[in-house]
């Protein structure tokens, strides 16, 4: 069972990697790019198993961001354009 802080930083984690595909749509990075360059100094710490584990989460759970195999065990993530709506209201919450 996830701490409240394990869940403050997770929920946060998310935030940042849904705020970062509202703001640029097109967006399409591996989880270890979007940890590098997607992610604000507050949740920057997280580990590269949080920031995997937060988009497998949105992709495979909330089908928010879509996955793309690019190669040999490397997997693009971006946004799922369907959703915008749906994430925008989750962000405004």
């Amino acid at each position: 069972m996830q701490s409240d802080e394990s869940s403050d930083d997770s929920a946060l984690l998310i935030r940042d990697i849904l705020i970062h595909v509202i703001k640029h749509p097109e967006a399409k990075d591996t989880a270890e790019g979007i940890h590098k360059f997607w992610l604000s100094a507050q949740t920057a710490h997280q580990s590269r198993d949080k920031v995997r584990e937060a988009l497998k989460y949105l992709s495979e759970e909330k089908h928010w961001l879509t996955q793309k195999n690019a190669g040999a065990a490397v997997t693009l993530y971006g946004l799922d354009k369907a959703y915008v709506d749906e994430i925008q209201d989750f962000l405004r919450a």
